[in-house]
């Protein structure tokens, strides 16, 4: 596994922009894990909130359109504590936030995982 996030890694920092870096994680991320889904919601910080701004699994037209208020949902959750989530069932947990513009389904298992850069939390 080390040797997979290694890889993903570098391909990341090879990446041309940001829009790239982005969808190199989702997509690897989701390969690695063999997820159904892998988002990045990324901190705007002039309108306060959490933006989808990658994703492979959810619908592509919520990219840069759906959001999250600082602190809704899970999302929420995992950048303010700075921590990851792992939850077998996320639809049981009291912070989930149903997104039905993304095209999710109820799903259950969540892993959050906050990006962080010299101590910030980014998303």
């Amino acid at each position: 596994m080390l040797e997979k996030l290694r890889r993903i890694v570098q391909k990341v920092n090879a990446a041309k922009d940001l829009r790239s870096a982005l969808d190199i994680i989702v997509h690897r991320v989701r390969e690695t894990l063999e997820a159904q889904v892998c988002s990045v919601y990324l901190l705007d910080t002039d309108i306060n909130s959490h933006v989808l701004m990658a994703s492979e699994g959810l619908n592509e037209e919520a990219v840069g359109h759906v959001s999250l208020a600082v602190g809704e949902g899970l999302v929420g959750l995992v950048a303010k504590h700075a921590e990851p989530i792992n939850l077998q069932d996320a639809s049981l947990h009291p912070s989930y936030h149903y997104l039905k513009e993304t095209g999710e389904e109820n799903f259950h298992a969540f892993l959050g995982v906050p990006i962080i850069h010299h101590r910030s939390v980014l998303g």
